[in-house]
């Protein structure tokens, strides 16, 4: 597999395919000051010719700049889910996307192309992710609810059932989510209260 990115979620996700015994065979990041990763070289030129055969995940934690890289790659995306996850055999899973140790997804759910559901997130039944979506550690999205494309769910926060989060919004970390969210708005706190756009 190929990793795009050099900075701490690639070492996560570095990590867990070691741990399942995935081989990175090469390592893209666009920041020439770093040389090496994890005993790999970093290339800083992203080739489209170099081992064309292999799957490629962006292993970057920002929703904008996996938005960003997508459009340029032209490999073929991985999709990773971790052994320790549970995941419905009815829900669906884009290609790119990640979902790390020990979150759940349960039945009839969408996750769309290269989101992060991170570690012992939890998607309820019948919940929907957009592209690009980040749902952090710890996080619980309860049955129905939709997260927009781009959207942030931070640390510990709960979107209760059939809540909406607009594209590219923020729900801050221990934000419990009890209104629509408009698009490009963050909220925080308990209830969730818009604190800028």
């Amino acid at each position: 597999m190929i990793l795009y990115g050099a900075g701490g979620h690639a070492k996560v996700i570095y990590d867990r395919l070691q741990a399942v015994g995935v081989r990175i065979v090469h390592l893209f990041d666009d920041n020439p000051a770093i040389k090496s990763f994890m005993n790999l070289k970093v290339v800083h030129d992203y080739d489209s010719l170099l081992y064309r055969e292999e799957k490629l995940i962006i292993a970057i934690g920002s929703n904008a700049a996996r938005y960003e890289l997508s459009s340029k790659i032209t490999h073929g995306f991985a999709i990773f889910i971790d052994p320790t996850a549970q995941v419905s055999k009815t829900s669906k899973i884009g290609e790119g996307s990640m979902v790390l140790t020990n979150a759940v997804i349960h039945a009839a759910g969408s996750i769309g192309n290269h989101c992060i559901i991170n570690t012992r997130a939890i998607l309820e039944h019948d919940t929907h992710i957009g592209d690009f979506a980040h749902v952090g550690p710890g996080a619980v999205i309860c049955g129905g609810a939709t997260v927009g494309n781009g959207a942030f769910i931070g640390a510990n926060a709960t979107v209760l059932p059939g809540i909406k989060i607009g594209d590219w919004s923020v729900v801050g970390a221990g934000a419990v989510v009890t209104k629509n969210v408009s698009a490009g708005i963050i909220v925080a706190g308990n209830p969730a209260k818009r604190m800028s756009k």
